[in-house]
């Protein structure tokens, strides 16, 4: 016969007790009523927590003590002044309805009232109160809180709270937090929420019903695919949570007659994404264009950000088989106008969008020296023009396509590009005029 295999039981998951002391500080502030409470996560335990603090800047509703300094006791540590004659020998009081009687102090069993501390004792399944602290402004006082044994398992840690509350808001506090040895933080879930606000840029006003696209990054198919759409409340914000994270996230916010905005971010677990979106009212304009072989009105539409009936009316055209390679036809765009955003130079503008120097740009604004920008001024770009990117849109193809020598197109709002040769769709993207290229030198800055 075998050895009768046995088996030892692993302990090191048991229970352990756990006792401690935290020191920390309560400041005071301009407020009436200074209260702190503290409640705690172990509500079986039957151990009497303690709070020592000092004693002068607890209020004392016991009319001897009152008549004694005067009549009114001064906030700490100006009561330091009464001395030490007082509560000498210590006072102690017991069960919840005396202690409230003479100190306001709720939830606790004893408290021992000693010339310079007090010592405030309460069951753990209690939530311990104490209003109308006497504080300075801007002093504080040094608290030490002890547990003397409390029963922690892997899933369940101690915790409590030490909260100061001013006219009943909430203004601070401290948590006290210890584990068991063996416990291990879970993995954080791969997810961030996202919150989205869409306003008008010259009202701040909400838009409500703009449609936001999320698309995320796909690796074989080496772009952006589209993962969900919302629309924004009457409040203009999209709130969603628990949104699957990746290295590459885009979203896309349209809503006509605005100019839409395209932001290109990387959420990390647990992110709560904020982002406000301010869409601004385009200026449009008409210019001829050359109509070409490849050409399709849909996609002429597209670039416009206009509708293919649009584009025939405004040519007094009764449908798409009139338009012939080489015939110049009116189309619409928007007129090439900045909104100056955070981190914004007339400097970086300049260069960006390709003028001879600075005075160049600044003399078209009417911006004189030192050449300060503020956020959301409107700055005008003479030379250039401003179009909506098909999907799948390489810069090089628009310059063709607009007779351009090529590298001059350019995205039009600042959005990361790891491709900086490929827009994103329906990005707004700047276009020069031939005569622009003609006069201005090119610099790759994108």
């Amino acid at each position: 016969m075998g050895k009768k295999e046995t088996s030892k039981k692993d302990s090191s998951t048991d229970p352990i007790k756990w006792a401690g002391t935290h020191t920390f500080y309560i400041a005071g502030t301009d407020h009436e009523d200074d209260t702190v409470r503290i409640p705690s996560s172990h509500r079986q335990d039957e151990v009497l927590y303690q709070l020592i603090l000092p004693t002068l800047c607890i209020t004392y509703a016991d009319m001897r003590f009152a008549n004694d300094i005067g009549g009114v006791q001064a906030d700490y540590p100006d009561s330091k002044v009464y001395g030490e004659e007082y509560f000498d020998p210590p006072i102690e009081l017991n069960g919840a309805e005396a202690i409230e009687k003479f100190t306001w102090i709720r939830g606790a069993e004893r408290v021992t009232i000693g010339p310079k501390d007090t010592v405030i004792e309460w069951w753990g399944w209690r939530d311990l109160v104490i209003p109308k602290l006497r504080i300075r402004p801007q002093a504080k006082v040094k608290a030490l809180l002890t547990i003397p044994g409390v029963i922690i398992t892997v899933s369940q840690p101690f915790v409590a709270r030490v909260q100061q509350y001013a006219d009943g808001r909430h203004v601070g506090g401290i948590q006290v937090t210890k584990r068991h040895p063996r416990w291990k933080p879970e993995p954080k879930p791969q997810l961030y929420a996202l919150f989205l606000r869409v306003i008008d840029g010259r009202t701040r006003r909400a838009i409500p019903e703009a449609e936001v696209t999320l698309r995320t990054w796909d690796d074989q198919k080496n772009g952006f695919v589209p993962e969900a759409t919302f629309f924004t409340n009457g409040m203009g914000i999209v709130d969603v949570a628990d949104l699957p994270c990746s290295d590459k996230k885009l979203i896309l916010v349209e809503r006509s007659p605005w100019i839409p905005r395209t932001w290109r971010f990387r959420p990390l677990p647990g992110q709560n994404v904020r982002k406000i979106f301010r869409l601004w009212k385009p200026t449009t304009q008409t210019i001829p264009y050359v109509w070409r072989l490849q050409d399709t009105l849909q996609d002429i539409a597209t670039l416009t950000g206009s509708s293919r009936i649009a584009v025939l009316r405004m040519n007094r055209l009764r449908s798409a088989s009139e338009l012939t390679p080489g015939t110049t036809i009116d189309i619409p765009c928007f007129a090439a106008i900045h909104h100056v955003e955070a981190r914004d130079t007339l400097e970086r503008l300049a260069a960006y969008f390709c003028y001879d120097d600075l005075d160049e740009l600044a003399r078209v604004n009417a911006i004189t020296k030192p050449y300060t920008i503020h956020e959301d001024q409107e700055l005008r770009l003479p030379g250039w023009r401003f179009f909506q990117a098909k999907r799948d849109d390489l810069f090089e193809r628009i310059d063709e396509q607009f007779g351009v020598p090529g590298g001059w197109s350019r995205p039009a709002q600042r959005v990361l590009h790891d491709d900086p040769t490929r827009a994103y769709e329906h990005e707004v993207i700047a276009v020069p005029t031939v005569e622009f290229t003609r006069k201005h030198n090119l610099r790759r800055l994108y």
